[in-house]
């Protein structure tokens, strides 16, 4: 959901953090035996017809991943250039106490940005994934989550919005203390996010699968992780694609595969799956994500000191605010943040490229499982989730936080001569 991933600044740094390490995006779509129930148009191995859908699909995320950053700028502009922010400024300052105001503004402009932007998102995230067979939801369920989503977004964001602007007002170096301070943030969401937030989508439940839950159990006792619950949880609700991911801290921490992934693939494949889950989880790929978040947002905040208080002065009398510590200057903040890490994701990308690397050889390494077994996960990756197994160089550098499955597959090959 786009609210999520524009709630202000540390929302940013979580959906950076987390989305790659904490519930790494093994989705692919579910098959049983040869075809989907929900969705007989999806085979195993890969069709014409599939072949056709594979390509028409990565065709279209990758024009996407263009089109939704420029959609989503615009936006921004929007509210600024029109002076609409200026104007929710000005309505949420009658509020006495400055954390309320601040609360108050912050979710006009959330809210504003998720009106504007709900055409596209109905687009892509409702129309696109159902034509392609993926979504499970009508609308009315899909726009209920939607709606919950903007509701945890406005929830959420109001600690880091207040505390940006309220160190702008007090701390010439802002942006170093912010940087530092965004790290209890984050360790606090991972911990809560699982038995908090997750469940408000989905349902958690043991495993059905007994035979499976020991394999699994044994897997995460080799390492080191076997006081982890096991949980399924039902992703088919939402869409067909799977998930399976080790995440949360201390008293959270969780081991959780998807429905969907139980459905479609077989023992074998499932244990290499959640060997490279356990991988991310043993070699402390959280604690490396919350380093390289902090890094990035050291590195972004200092270059938004630096660049973003000439361009307010230039668009001062259409922007309605002249100086970064106005709370009118958020949806500007937030669209810097957009810009920067956009440019930004060759290099958080190319270290998690690295790090899917290392649990692909862990998850081979633990499981025991052969070669062909990893081999055939990785092309149901491709087939089941239209992924491109082959993309452009330059677009996996840029846009990919996963290597390109056919660059996985000869790996995983490699490893067994």
């Amino acid at each position: 959901m786009r609210i999520l991933a524009t709630v202000g600044l540390i929302m940013l740094v979580v959906v950076l953090a987390a989305a790659p390490l904490l519930a790494d995006s093994t989705t692919v779509t579910s098959a049983v035996g040869d075809t989907l129930t929900s969705a007989p148009q999806m085979t195993y191995p890969l069709s014409p017809e599939r072949q056709a859908q594979l390509v028409s699909y990565s065709r279209f995320n990758n024009v996407w991943r263009f089109v939704g950053f420029v959609a989503g700028l615009a936006v921004l502009a929007v509210m600024l250039f029109t002076g609409l922010s200026a104007r929710f400024r000005d309505w949420t300052s009658r509020i006495k106490l400055r954390f309320f105001a601040v609360w108050a503004f912050t979710a006009l402009v959330l809210i504003a940005d998720y009106v504007l932007y709900f055409a596209l998102d109905v687009y892509r995230d409702f129309y696109v994934e159902r034509s392609y067979g993926f979504l499970n939801q009508g609308f009315g369920d899909w726009f209920g989550e939607s709606l919950l989503g903007l509701f945890l977004g406005i929830v959420i964001s109001i600690i880091p919005v207040w505390f940006f602007y309220w160190l702008i007002g007090k701390t010439k170096k802002w942006w170093l203390v912010f940087s530092v301070g965004a790290v209890p943030f984050i360790v606090l969401f991972i911990v809560v996010a699982p038995v908090v937030i997750s469940p408000m989508f989905n349902d958690f439940t043991p495993l059905k699968d007994k035979a499976l839950e020991a394999e699994i159990r044994t897997l995460a006792q080799k390492g080191g992780i076997g006081d982890a619950d096991i949980f399924e949880v039902n992703g088919s609700k939402q869409s067909n694609k799977v998930n399976a991911y080790v995440t949360g801290l201390m008293g959270t921490r969780r081991i959780v595969l998807y429905d969907t992934m139980i459905a479609g693939f077989t023992t074998e494949e499932i244990k290499f799956v959640m060997g490279h889950e356990m991988g991310h989880y043993v070699m402390n790929h959280i604690w490396w994500g919350v380093l390289v978040a902090m890094l990035s947002i050291l590195i972004g905040t200092w270059l938004m000191d630096k660049a973003i208080q000439p361009v307010i002065r230039r668009f001062k009398a259409r922007l309605g605010f002249d100086q970064v510590s106005d709370i009118a200057s958020l949806p500007l903040v937030m669209a810097y943040i957009s810009v920067f890490f956009f440019l930004f994701q060759p290099v958080t990308n190319g270290l998690s490229r690295y790090m899917e690397r290392q649990s692909d050889r862990y998850g081979m390494e633990m499981s025991g499982v052969s070669v062909e077994d990893a081999a055939r996960a990785f092309d149901k990756l491709s087939v089941y989730n239209l992924s491109d197994p082959d993309p452009n160089p330059i677009l996996e550098f840029w846009f990919y936080d996963h290597p390109a499955i056919q660059k996985r597959i000869e790996a995983v090959r490699g490893m067994g001569r």
